[in-house]
């Protein structure tokens, strides 16, 4: 079954190969993974044959203080980091109404407006590393203070160390709130300001174990990427207990997006309930070099032990999982604000 176009809208055009022949949604793999990078997007893998994936210190975390006690970014292993962006104060700064400052670009998440840690300070101190960063904007505000930090961090820096962009820019399943980042403004403002950064794009969501990508949700994706005539690969942050449950309509997504453009499954939910037969099936059915994941330690056990035996089942067949990033189990940590 494929979801029927909105409006009799034609297809998003399909832009040419990336340069140097690569798709854009890729970056290096971590040494000793299965191709595993995670953010919820993918990055350029090579192939590897499976293995179990070697693990460090217990998924380490970055601490969000600037002091000696913060977490050193170059004594953990892992790729890519990914890290909110607020807008707010520093916490050192004067907190009379008279004395207080305009809002900055800050490392944080709603709904706190105050940190130690601001854009600016987050990225000099990563640009020391090889390091990339995924920024995950909270509001339309956020993204737009923040473009002449980013740029200034990277104006000198090649396409691949640039950061990536992701935003919810549209309303979910769940029902999920209304989006905080508007999303004309992300897509025009990133392709103008960002041409070579790779943009994840989401949807919120609320949990609902019953809901899934509905025909409409996948159509108001489409449409604002025509609208906005987007036509470079994209990666989809989805949510894995609603993505199992709309294969055919992330199928008809995929189809229907520029070429290269992947899912990225994540779920931060612990009560999430995850049909791991079916997201085996989602995987199998989009490509397995089209499909990223980032999900809890535990729940990437039980999905490697799902899929494992699945392809056990056909003889032995491993060639597809060799593509396969299990992005959560290693490369990529998320920093916890």
């Amino acid at each position: 079954m494929r979801v029927p176009a909105a409006r009799n809208r034609p297809p998003v055009p399909r832009p040419p190969p990336h340069p140097g022949g690569r798709p854009a949604c890729r970056a290096p793999p971590a040494r000793g993974s299965p191709r595993c990078d995670r953010t919820r997007t993918g990055t350029r893998p090579r192939s590897r044959t499976l293995q179990t994936p070697r693990r460090t210190a217990a998924a380490p975390t970055i601490s969000t203080t600037s002091g000696p006690e913060a977490s050193s970014p170059q004594s953990c292993e892992f790729t890519m980091i990914e890290a909110d962006v607020i807008t707010g104060h520093l916490i050192d700064e004067p907190q009379t109404q008279a004395e207080k400052t305009d809002r900055i670009p800050i490392m944080g998440h709603p709904p706190s407006i105050t940190s130690d840690l601001s854009l600016k300070e987050f990225l000099d101190a990563w640009n020391n590393t090889n390091k990339i960063i995924k920024l995950d904007f909270k509001s339309t505000e956020a993204f737009k203070l923040a473009l002449p930090v980013i740029e200034n961090a990277y104006k000198d820096s090649p396409p691949n160390r640039l950061p990536w962009l992701n935003a919810d820019i549209l309303r979910g399943p769940g029902p999920g709130n209304s989006p905080g980042v508007d999303a004309d403004t992300f897509l025009k403002v990133s392709s103008t300001s960002f041409p070579d950064s790779i943009l994840s794009l989401g949807w919120t969501t609320q949990r609902n174990d019953n809901d899934k990508y509905s025909e409409h949700y996948i159509n108001d994706m489409v449409d604002v990427l025509f609208k906005n005539k987007y036509m470079k690969p994209v990666t989809y942050a989805v949510r894995a207990s609603f993505a199992v449950n709309s294969i055919s309509e992330l199928q008809y997504l995929l189809e229907t997006s520029p070429v290269g453009s992947t899912l990225t499954v994540w779920c931060s939910d612990p009560k999430d309930i995850i049909n791991y037969p079916n997201l085996v099936q989602l995987i199998n059915t989009v490509g397995v070099n089209r499909v990223y994941l980032d999900l809890p330690e535990e729940m990437s056990k039980i999905f490697f032990e799902t899929y494992s035996t699945s392809i056990n089942s056909i003889a032995n067949n491993i060639t597809g999982f060799q593509s396969l990033f299990l992005a959560s189990l290693l490369a990529l940590i998320n920093v916890l604000f």
